[in-house]
């Protein structure tokens, strides 16, 4: 990733540069592309709008990314409210449509993390970006986000084997049934 304002001088090409970029790291977040697109478009709305302060900033995607993860917090708190008000109301929650992720188990896993955590492992491994970037877009130190990207994959490793635990013992008590 680039940075500067050099290098996204118009925002006609940041734009081009980003977008992609944020539906990938929001799908990830979020789960749903859909969800991302309409995210990724909101946040580059946003820096359009701020252009003139945005491109002078030392990483305008950084910016980017932090506006768009808090977005995506923002719609996550939105769901929440609104599937338990139609928890409390009796009605059913709307069908989701969209097709699932590959890896949609693992992705779940991820989005089940805590926030930093999360942030991070999507940051690193889904937009591939270095410590000192996540470091940036979240606010914190490189040391920081070593530590989110530690107790993450850690998390994630606990989960992956105790759901491979209860697979095995669900397919050994079958066969000792019989």
């Amino acid at each position: 990733m680039t940075t500067g304002a050099t290098t996204t001088s118009t925002f006609d090409a940041f734009f081009i540069d980003e977008f992609p970029r944020l539906v990938t790291l929001l799908t990830a977040w979020s789960g749903s592309r859909l969800v991302a697109e309409d995210l990724a478009q909101e946040s580059l709305v946003q820096a359009n709008r701020q252009w003139a302060r945005v491109s002078g900033l030392d990483n305008p995607h950084a910016w980017v990314r932090r506006v768009a993860l808090n977005r995506s917090k923002n719609e996550w708190r939105r769901r929440v409210r609104e599937r338990r008000a139609l928890d409390r109301t009796h009605l059913s929650v709307p069908a989701d449509d969209e097709p699932q992720l590959p890896n949609s188990e693992l992705w779940a896993r991820v989005r089940a993390l805590p926030a930093k955590q999360r942030d991070a492992i999507v940051l690193r491994y889904v937009d591939d970006l270095p410590l000192a970037d996540i470091a940036a877009v979240l606010g914190c130190s490189e040391g920081t986000v070593k530590t989110h990207l530690q107790r993450g994959r850690n998390a994630l490793s606990v989960a992956s084997d105790r759901d491979a635990a209860a697979r095995h013992d669900s397919s050994t008590e079958g066969r000792s049934e019989r």
